[in-house]
């Protein structure tokens, strides 16, 4: 099995970080935006998609935050959203996926609260975060 590259994307507001909080199968957790990267697609090809599916935003990509190695099925490349235009609303395949079981909403939630928080892919390194901004 080839391992898939993602991207994560870091929007970052009066020290807040934007995250997707997610409901699925009576499990509570969130999610950075961002994901795979297609077939014939570039990391920054994917990044402006996938910004694009999730919140409705049009993004100035800023530099890479940090690549984690390869697991059994990923390698994440962290991204800081330098800039972004748009209003925020949830589209894409999440949108369309919606359900009373399996939810997702759009949440800008403090820096100082993302380290307690179970979100994937993790961990978010909030110091590196921090010095990137």
């Amino acid at each position: 099995m080839a391992i898939r590259q993602r991207v994560s994307l870091y929007f970052v507001q009066d020290d807040r970080l934007l995250l997707i909080y997610r409901w699925k199968n009576g499990r509570s957790f969130h999610v950075l935006p961002g994901g795979g990267v297609e077939p014939g697609e570039t990391l920054l090809e994917a990044a402006l998609r996938e910004a694009k599916e999730e919140t409705n935003f049009e993004i100035e990509l800023g530099p890479l935050l940090w690549q984690r190695e390869p697991d059994a099925i990923n390698e994440e490349f962290a991204y800081l959203v330098k800039d972004y235009t748009g209003d925020l609303k949830l589209g894409g395949p999440e949108a369309a996926n919606q359900s009373p079981t399996n939810i997702y909403r759009l949440e800008w939630v403090p820096l100082s609260n993302i380290e307690q928080m179970d979100v994937w892919p993790g961990p978010v390194h909030v110091d590196v975060l921090r010095n990137a901004m």
